[in-house]
């Protein structure tokens, strides 16, 4: 869901679209990731490690949307983007 909106975000505020990068460590049976995501020239990263990749990328994304969510009125539409999802939820 985060990064749907989070793209969404990004083509409605003709922004480029997010770049996901993602590191992964541990032995193969048990992995473990973190995901970084260039959003309009800003770098946002997973606090923790997921584990899995989409996990990841989600956590990240949920970073970014609640990190922009809070810079103020310039970033309303991040609000009425979230706003817009949630409804459908409760």
């Amino acid at each position: 869901m985060y990064k749907n909106q989070l793209q969404e975000l990004a083509q409605r505020s003709c922004f480029n679209l997010p770049s996901y990068t993602s590191i992964q460590e541990g032995p193969d049976h048990a992995l473990r990731f973190k995901a970084t995501i260039n959003f309009n020239g800003k770098i946002f990263e997973t606090p923790h490690y997921c584990s899995t990749l989409r996990q990841a990328a989600h956590s990240a994304a949920e970073v970014a949307l609640n990190s922009l969510s809070h810079r103020g009125p310039s970033y309303s539409l991040v609000t009425k983007i979230l706003m817009s999802h949630c409804r459908f939820y409760f």
